[in-house]
C-alpha cells in the first residue's frame, strides 16, 4: 500500500501525523516510525474506524406520486434519505405486474442517472417501448398498459454509500392509465395570485401532473424584470406549483417565466410532444425558450 497523503507535526512533545483524507472504514493500516541515525524500526498496526452497520437509508418518496401513471410513463424519480451507492439499480429495482411476476426490459438498460447528492435516482422507461411505430414498441408493447396494475419494488438490500442495506424494502403499486400525446399548453394553466402585503404563495394550477423535478426549476416569477425569490413547492399528485415569496408581496403586475423544457409526464414539453406520430402533421412549433404568465397583485 503506497504512503497516505498528510502532513506531520511536533505537538506537545509527540510526533502527529494529519491525514489529507479521513480514515477509511474498516481499513487496517500500518504506521512505520525509523530513529534518526538508526536502522530500527517501530512499528504500529491499527484500524480505522469500524464499519457502520446500522442501516439508516430509507426511500423517502417515488415520483409521480399519483397512483394512476399514463401508459406512455416516461421516468420516475427515486428519493433517498441519504446518498446510496452506485451501479445497484439494475439489481435491486424491478416492477411487477398484478400476478406479481417480474416485468423484464422496463427500464433503458445500463443506465443509472443521479444527482450531485446521490440521493435522487432517475429512472427512464425505456423509450422504443413508448415511442410508436418503432420495433420494440410493436413487438413487446409499452411498459405500462392502460387498465393493468403494478408495483414498482425498492429491495431492502440496496446498500447506502457507506456499504450498509437500508431499514426496509419499498413499494409502489399503481395502475395504468390513458396515454398522454398532446403537449402542455400553458393556455390551460391556471395562475391563482396572491394578496398584496402578504406572505401567501402564487399557485400555479395544471389539468395534469407534470415532471416533478423539473418543476423544482423551471418555472420562476419576475416582477420588472427582476426575480421574485422564495420557496417553491409541488402538491397534489405534481398538478400545483406555488412559491412563497421571502418578502411580503408588493401590489402590481408580474409574470411566472417557464421554461418550455417543463415535460408532463410523458415527456411532452411545451409544444413539443415526445412521440410525434409520422401520420400527424406537426404545425406548430415554439421558438422561444420560455412563455410568460402574467398575473396582478392587488
Amino acid at each position: 500500500m503506497p504512503p497516505l497523503a498528510g502532513s506531520y507535526a511536533i505537538e506537545h512533545g509527540s510526533l502527529v501525523f494529519h491525514p489529507r483524507f479521513p480514515f477509511s472504514d474498516g481499513v487496517v493500516y500500518r504506521a512505520v516510525f525509523r530513529k534518526p541515525g538508526s536502522t530500527d524500526l517501530i512499528e504500529k498496526v491499527f484500524s480505522g474506524p469500524p464499519r457502520p452497520t446500522v442501516p439508516t437509508a430509507r426511500v423517502e418518496q417515488i415520483y409521480p406520486t399519483g397512483d394512476v401513471l399514463p401508459s406512455n410513463q416516461l421516468r420516475l424519480y427515486i428519493y433517498f434519505s441519504q446518498p446510496m451507492s452506485r451501479g445497484e439499480a439494475g439489481s435491486h429495482v424491478r416492477m411487477l405486474d398484478d400476478k406479481g411476476k417480474v416485468l423484464p426490459g422496463v427500464f433503458l438498460p445500463g443506465e443509472e442517472l443521479w444527482d450531485p447528492s446521490f440521493q435522487r435516482l432517475t429512472l427512464t422507461f425505456d423509450p422504443g417501448r413508448i415511442k410508436r411505430g418503432l420495433t420494440s414498441n410493436e413487438a413487446m408493447g409499452p411498459p405500462i398498459v392502460e387498465g393493468k396494475s403494478y408495483t414498482l419494488v425498492i429491495d431492502r438490500d440496496w446498500p447506502d454509500a457507506r456499504g450498509v442495506p437500508m431499514t426496509g424494502e419499498f413499494r409502489k403499486s399503481f395502475r395504468g392509465g390513458p396515454s398522454q400525446r398532446h403537449p402542455p399548453d400553458p393556455a390551460q394553466w391556471k395562475v391563482i395570485a396572491p394578496k398584496a402585503d402578504t406572505f401567501d404563495p402564487v399557485l400555479l394550477i395544471f389539468p395534469v401532473p407534470m415532471n416533478y423535478a423539473l418543476l423544482q426549476r423551471m418555472i420562476q416569477i419576475s416582477e420588472r424584470g427582476r426575480s421574485v425569490p422564495g420557496s417553491v413547492g409541488v402538491d397534489k399528485h405534481e398538478t400545483e406549483w406555488r412559491l412563497t415569496p421571502q418578502q411580503p408581496w408588493k401590489a402590481g403586475g408580474y409574470n411566472l417565466v417557464v421554461d418550455t423544457g417543463l415535460e408532463d409526464l410523458a415527456g411532452n414539453r411545451i409544444g413539443q410532444p415526445f412521440d410525434i406520430d409520422l401520420f400527424d402533421h406537426v404545425t406548430q412549433h415554439i421558438e422561444t425558450k420560455t412563455v410568460s404568465l402574467p398575473f396582478v397583485v392587488r
